[in-house]
């Protein structure tokens, strides 16, 4: 599948997290401690994005907004390129 962003969003591949497992079944979602803050690799940049941002770099976004995007082909991550908090490096 091939995606590129527009309009100032960047096409982000997600570092998969593994869940940790716990002694006391509860429902799914419930007391999920979730990061305020999430590294994220940049796999695409729409041409309104001005550099330092470019693809293969690794960035910090505030992780409730990352956009997840599912149209049939799976999904994909986009986040606005100023919700950018910094490039880690």
């Amino acid at each position: 599948m091939s995606f590129t962003p527009c309009n100032r969003y960047l096409l982000v591949n997600k570092e998969q997290v593994q869940e940790e497992e716990t002694l006391i079944a509860l429902p799914e979602g419930t007391f999920r401690a979730e990061n305020r803050y999430e590294r994220v690799v940049i796999e695409g940049i729409s041409s309104e994005v001005r550099p330092p941002l470019a693809v293969g770099k690794a960035v910090v976004v505030l992780s409730h907004m990352i956009e997840e995007v599912d149209f049939g082909d799976g999904p994909v991550y986009l986040v606005l390129e100023n919700h950018v908090l910094g490039i880690v490096g």
